[in-house]
């Protein structure tokens, strides 16, 4: 079964580092370690779409009974 996991992100914006926000990507993918060989590519794209904001903690998971694998 695809599409149940997600890229949950953290993103601070790049000119004030103290603010913060959650995000999450849904991927098409059929497991965690699907979602870890995707993540990196997708987080480069929606950075490259937000140059104003920067990564600061990402990891996989597939809610709701899954809080995510660290990474």
């Amino acid at each position: 079964m695809s599409g149940f996991y997600f890229l949950y992100f953290t993103v601070c914006m790049a000119s004030s580092p103290d603010t913060c926000e959650a995000r999450r990507l849904a991927l098409d993918v059929l497991d965690a370690n699907g979602c870890i060989h995707v993540a990196q590519p997708q987080l480069a794209r929606w950075i490259g779409d937000h140059p104003e904001y920067r990564i600061a903690a990402w990891r996989c998971g597939s809610p709701p009974r899954d809080r995510g694998t660290r990474i």
